[in-house]
């Protein structure tokens, strides 16, 4: 039996407030991470793909099982036989298991609009994880055929970065959420995830745009939801460099000693971003991965003012410093 077919036999729970008066049995089908992807829940951030059967599913369910009872906490997560258990309050519980499923269980009333960005964050981050990718809190985009990414501590300009390279010609390739692909020895590639990027309104008024054109990502936050209608990166491209965000006064890209790259690495994981649950079953399988990036790909500290109005002197010298490594 397919995959599709498997699940759609499943019992959904046929209601939730807040979402719809009842859950609409169709499929939608879409692509992210080389990934075919069926969902009861429409995610228009991702594109519309056509095809016969799923690699993933995502779809609504009563997860009775899972061990995240408090709801008086604002976040909680655990791993269990079933796989990993996402909570948040005001959104719901996700259940994400076998690389291959979603199951959400909506709190009432909630905004759908949150719903996604759980999903398309936190729990597809977890999901690719269970299928081997090593999967970075980070931005990426395309510089002359090959893949460029940015980490860094949140609030440091991560997306920013990749709108204002993507306003110059360069193809986005992720952000938020960046999977690397290190089943081969021999290079290291990050697959194509959707087309958006996250945006503060003073980094939507630096590419030029009005914010207030812009929807916002969720109610009651400033963030926008930009998705560019253009200039997205469909196939998978190889990551030559990595730039870790850093602040001071003078534009620098400075060399880092392999104690600090993987300080970093770990810090902007998702592997690492909910304690030591994920690492309990795989943790020698994680940091091979880290050891087998730093020996393929030139990770470097990227320090620059703090002043949006240098974003673009900011760009400039990432693609001259690039354009020389290669």
């Amino acid at each position: 039996m397919k995959l599709t077919d498997e699940l759609n036999s499943k019992k959904v729970l046929p209601v939730f407030e807040g979402i719809n008066s009842q859950i609409q049995e169709k499929l939608y089908g879409y692509s992210a991470y080389g990934l075919r992807i069926n969902s009861v829940l429409h995610l228009p951030e991702l594109l519309v793909s056509n095809h016969a059967e799923a690699d993933v599913v995502i779809r609504y369910g009563k997860l009775e099982q899972s061990p995240l009872k408090d709801k008086s906490i604002i976040h909680s997560y655990q791993l269990t036989n079933d796989g990993m258990y996402l909570f948040l309050r005001e959104v719901g519980t996700f259940l994400v298991r076998n690389g291959n499923e979603i199951i959400i269980e909506p709190e009432p009333n909630t905004d759908e609009s949150k719903i996604r960005l759980l999903l398309l964050g936190a729990a597809l981050g977890t999901l690719l994880h269970q299928r081997g990718y090593l999967t970075l809190h980070a931005s990426a985009v395309a510089i002359n055929g090959s893949a460029v990414a940015f980490i860094g501590d949140k609030g440091w300009g991560k997306s920013t970065i990749a709108a204002n390279l993507h306003a110059r010609g360069h193809n986005l390739i992720a952000d938020d959420v960046v999977a690397v692909d290190l089943h081969s020895e021999e290079s290291a590639v990050i697959l194509p995830g959707f087309p958006q990027l996250k945006l503060w309104p003073d980094a939507v008024t630096t590419l030029g745009n009005n914010p207030e054109q812009l929807p916002l990502l969720v109610p009651g936050i400033e963030k926008r939801d930009f998705r560019p209608n253009q200039g997205f990166m469909q196939s998978s491209r190889p990551l030559k460099q990595i730039y870790v965000l850093g602040r001071g006064e003078a534009l620098e890209i400075k060399p880092l000693q392999l104690q600090e790259v993987f300080t970093y690495l770990i810090r902007n994981s998702y592997m690492t971003r909910f304690g030591d649950e994920l690492l309990k079953v795989d943790r020698a399988a994680y940091f091979r991965q880290l050891t087998q990036l730093t020996k393929l790909v030139s990770i470097y500290e990227l320090v620059r003012p703090k002043e949006l109005s240098l974003l673009g002197e900011t760009v400039r010298f990432v693609e001259e410093n690039f354009a020389a490594q290669m």
